[in-house]
């Protein structure tokens, strides 16, 4: 069998491994404590109420990476865009040429989805993901402060 790298969208049936790859961006993170979605959160938001679109990564049908994005708006420019919450591709398929097809990728889906331009977040300490992004092209915003509220409950 020849080597075969794929994109799809996640289905339901995907839900345990999507949440499986979650915790293993956590960790990658260091806040493996902060991931606290069960299955049936992560299948509401996703599946039931299409809050954001998981794609899947697979290589030789072994699913090896997911990426998350959900849509945003520049209300000065009129354009639809989508934010990219998550991108992980697995540790031994980094550095082959993968990443770069997976987001060619993931670019092809946000474009047939109907949106115009990607925007992401890269923790400052993540020098290997800020070094990839750089060879594709992708520039770094200045000047904007990002902040994070937890709404509370009434």
């Amino acid at each position: 069998m020849s080597e075969k790298f794929i994109v799809r969208k996640a289905e339901k049936n995907d839900i345990a491994e999507i949440q499986t790859l979650i915790k293993d961006l956590a960790t990658y993170e260091k806040r493996p404590q902060d991931m606290t979605a069960s299955q049936e959160d992560l299948c509401y938001w996703i599946f039931e109420k299409k809050i954001a679109t998981v794609l899947i990564a697979e290589y030789n049908e072994e699913i090896i990476g997911y990426a998350v994005y959900y849509p945003i708006f520049g209300s000065f420019a009129a354009e639809a865009g989508v934010h990219l919450e998550d991108v992980l591709l697995n540790e031994k398929y980094r550095h082959c040429g993968l990443g770069r097809k997976f987001f060619s990728k993931i670019e092809e889906f946000v474009k047939e989805d109907g949106y115009s331009k990607m925007e992401w977040s890269c923790l400052d300490w993540n020098t290997p993901s800020i070094r990839f992004y750089d060879k594709i092209g992708a520039t770094q915003e200045q000047g904007r402060v990002y902040f994070s509220y937890n709404c509370k409950q009434i």
